[in-house]
This record gives structure tokens, C-alpha cells and sequence, in this order.
């Protein structure tokens, strides 16, 4: 069996590679613009805190306005870290208090779904289950729910979004 095939064998649900898609996406969209994009000529990365900057408060008022993702703003994924015992844990980071807050809580319910073992458990009493695992679906979710405002708001990230 080779490497792929095995990485398949996890069955990641469907909304779980949407979200991948669209983050994957809006990702490259950002650095594609060049506007949102930070880096030297060994690398770049998308700058998610002046795009969050550049949509300004407004923006985070109107995710709360519209109640698309009450749950990713009161109560943000955990941060995953390493314990003084060696093993993994899990950390509370406070709610989401400005825009930059909420792509931050975006990006962490990217980072634990990619590295924090999510969607690998079979639920409580299981010897792998991951603390927090029962939001995924709210949270990826309410994820996709901000991109997706983010890109109505901005339509050149958009129109980069569509392209590439």
C-alpha cells in the first residue's frame, strides 16, 4: 500500500476536504494578489493578518450580525501543545475579539485538523480520542461560513480565488 492510499484510509468526511478546498484556495488567492502576500525570495506565505486588517472591525461585527459562527467566536478551537510529560495536550486561547482574532481561530481549526489528529478518533473511550473532536463539524462549518463572507466582501481576493 503506498503512502496515499494510506492517507485515504483515514476517511476524512466530506466537509472536512471541503474545508481544505476552500482554505487551500483562499490561501493561494491571498498570495497570488501579491497585496497579501509576505515573504523574500526563500519563501512566502499569505499574510492573513493584513487581510484581516484590511477588512477592518466591520467585518467581525457583520460574522456576528449574521450569526455564522457563534461557536468559532466564544469558544475558538484549542490550541494543540506539548506537555512537560511529553504528550500532547490542549489550551485554551480566550475568545475572538477582533477580526484578526477570528482569522487566527480559522487558521487553528486548519492547524488541528491537519496536525492536531482530528477526525482520527472513534469518540469518547476510544484510546485515540481527541478532546474537543465533537466540534469539528460546527467549526469547519462556521469556517467555511467567514471565507466565504471574506470573499463577498472582498471581491479581488475573489476574483484570484475563482482563477487560480
Amino acid at each position: 500500500m503506498n503512502l496515499v492510499e494510506q492517507a485515504l484510509e483515514a476517511e476524512l468526511p466530506r466537509l472536512a476536504m471541503d474545508f481544505f478546498v476552500v482554505f487551500s484556495r483562499l490561501e493561494c488567492a491571498l498570495k497570488r494578489s501579491g497585496t497579501y502576500a509576505v515573504g523574500d525570495h526563500n519563501s512566502v506565505e499569505p499574510d492573513w493578518d493584513r487581510f484581516a486588517r484590511d477588512l477592518g472591525p466591520g467585518f467581525l461585527d457583520e460574522v456576528v450580525s449574521q450569526k455564522i459562527a457563534p461557536d468559532l467566536i466564544d469558544h475558538p478551537p484549542k490550541k494543540q501543545v506539548k506537555l512537560e510529560n511529553g504528550a500532547l495536550g490542549w489550551k485554551n486561547v480566550g475568545s475572538v475579539e477582533n477580526t484578526r482574532d477570528l482569522f487566527l481561530a480559522l487558521r487553528r481549526t486548519r492547524n488541528n485538523l491537519v496536525h492536531g489528529a482530528k477526525y482520527q478518533d472513534g469518540g469518547p473511550g476510544d484510546t485515540l480520542f481527541v478532546e474537543g473532536s465533537e466540534r469539528d463539524d460546527v467549526l469547519l462549518t462556521q469556517s467555511i461560513a467567514v471565507m466565504t463572507l471574506a470573499l463577498k466582501t472582498n471581491p479581488d481576493i475573489h476574483n484570484f480565488f475563482r482563477r487560480y
